[in-house]
């Protein structure tokens, strides 16, 4: 009789039918076939399980990609929350709606079909700053929101920087700056006390990075181009603003000015109010941008930026030459923009016969043509009444004695519509100032509706 051991030797060297193989080969086989499933399985769950932790809100996207050298579990912070690990390849870039592209300001070369697609932001809910625990971002969370300033979330750059658009963690979409040539010393205090200015007709600044020479500033985005390119680009072209998006918009800027130079302590100046600095919502509400930008550029770059607004018609001689800018200045500015809003015309023309705008609204008044100061694109007419008394204020902004010029809450006040009864020993001043203004003198524009039939 054969002993236990040498029957299971026999059994186990008996060929099989599978490919003629020995028992004890399959046998083996089999089992480490099993044992590297089996850790296979375990390794997939530990490494998702290890990306998934740090993700506690519905926002979060499985399988992050991040690009290189970036792809590291995020560090225990705060801050990392705010991440959105998204590559911003996947989010469908739609160039066929011009009304969502967004144009980032100031003196930059746009690329154009960079839009926003519509499947993406009308669901967003709005955005509040303080729900962030922290303001400062590493350039880290920066560069991975940017996905590491792929081209194609680039929105413009310029002489004084680059803009691309980021995703954070909770979806919310910001444009990025990165500023070039900016001075070290007192970026922090400038940027903290521009980020405690809030109104809803200014872009907020939402947080800003200060690491590895980087100088960035994080804003909110807004997301339907800019004032210029709805006059002058094609925007404009396909679809003429309205009348009345146009003194919404007036209003708007005249608002989020007087907030600036009257509301807040210390009061601020813009320094650089022109019409690509005005960006629109989807609900053509303006906001400006860029508010004092300067500050953090430097003394040479706010000279820079004063010769710039003159070569642009949107600021006085008198600051061709000169760094000094105050709320007057602003105030100019703002009267050349709402020309440039009424008639569709830009500040600064070479192909037309009278180059400088605010030229050639003086000759159409003086030749009493101001019914043809209207831009003829401009689908409804507005009434001759809220035309002059437009044109009037517009005038009374860029008075050349800067003691004359209205502040910016005079200028609200003027911009409002009112009925006013006055009783009959209320004396009403009847001048011809637009008259005199194009023989040397300066406009007097009187409250609201008062008699704007003089013009």
């Amino acid at each position: 009789m054969p002993s236990p051991r040498s029957y299971l030797g026999d059994k186990l060297s008996d060929h099989t039918s599978f490919l003629g193989l020995r028992l004890w080969v399959l046998i083996v086989a089999f089992s480490t076939f099993f044992v590297l499933l089996f850790f296979s399985f375990v390794s997939c769950y530990v490494i998702c399980y290890r990306r998934r932790k740090p993700c506690k809100t519905p926002f979060c996207l499985p399988n992050p990609i991040a690009p290189k050298n970036y792809q590291t579990s995020f560090r225990s912070s705060s801050l990392n929350r705010r991440l959105l690990p998204l590559n911003m390849s996947d989010i469908e870039m739609n160039t066929t709606e011009p009304e969502l592209q967004l144009m980032f300001p100031d003196q930059w070369s746009t690329r154009a079909g960079l839009t926003t697609p519509r499947s993406y932001l009308p669901d967003l809910e709005p955005f509040r700053a303080d729900t962030l625990s922290g303001y400062r971002f590493s350039s880290r969370e920066v560069v991975i929101s940017t996905n590491g300033f792929a081209y194609e979330n680039l929105i413009g750059n310029g002489n004084y920087g680059v803009v691309h658009r980021g995703v954070l963690f909770d979806g919310t979409t910001v444009a990025v700056k990165r500023l070039l040539g900016c001075q070290t010393e007192g970026f922090v205090t400038e940027v903290e006390a521009i980020r405690h200015v809030r109104h809803k007709n200014l872009v907020k600044l939402l947080g800003y990075c200060m690491e590895e020479g980087y100088r960035m500033l994080v804003y909110e985005y807004v997301n339907n181009s800019n004032l210029h390119q709805w006059l002058h680009g094609p925007l404009g072209q396909a679809s003429p603003l309205p009348w009345t998006t146009r003194m919404n918009i007036i209003h708007g800027i005249a608002k989020g000015l007087a907030y600036l130079h009257e509301d807040i302590e210390p009061h601020i100046s813009h320094q650089n109010l022109k019409a690509s600095n005005i960006l629109l919502d989807r609900l053509w509400n303006p906001k400006i941008s860029d508010v004092s930008l300067s500050r953090l550029l430097g003394p040479n770059h706010t000279v820079a930026t004063a010769r710039s607004l003159v070569e642009l018609g949107y600021a006085a001689q008198e600051h061709s030459s000169t760094s000094k800018w105050d709320k007057e200045s602003d105030v100019y500015s703002f009267g050349i923009l709402v020309i440039e809003i009424v008639s569709g015309r830009i500040p600064v023309d070479h192909y037309q016969p009278q180059v400088y705008l605010i030229d050639w609204l003086k000759s159409m008044v003086a030749n009493k043509k101001i019914a043809d100061v209207v831009d003829p694109s401009i689908p409804e007419i507005p009434s001759m009444k809220e035309l002059k008394r437009i044109m009037l204020i517009a005038l009374r902004c860029v008075d050349p004695d800067i003691d004359h010029r209205p502040t910016m809450g005079e200028v609200i006040h003027m911009l409002e519509p009112r009925n006013l009864l006055l009783s009959d020993d209320h004396c009403i001043r009847r001048e011809a100032s637009l008259r005199n203004c194009t023989e040397g003198g300066r406009p007097d524009v009187r409250t609201h509706d008062e008699d704007a039939s003089d013009v």
